[in-house]
């Protein structure tokens, strides 16, 4: 199964750092929350890379709606 992305809303702190890191993956909401709108658009390892350098650790990985397992 494909582990794909997303940001727990409940948990962002929306500071953008991710939006800033891969703008291709990631971008602000209106609700001025950060969210995945191209999953596919950066390699595992940038987006892991911006999971560990989030400050709230809102960016996980998800595999058929539930968190995975990393």
């Amino acid at each position: 199964m494909t582990k794909i992305p997303r940001v727990n809303v409940h948990e962002c702190a929306g500071c953008g750092l991710c939006t800033i890191a891969l703008s291709e993956v990631f971008r602000m909401a209106p609700e001025g929350k950060s969210e995945v709108y191209a999953p596919d658009k950066a390699d595992k390892a940038a987006i892991q890379k911006v999971m560990k350098d989030c400050p709230v650790g809102a960016v996980l990985w998800y595999d058929d709606g539930k968190k995975a397992k990393e």
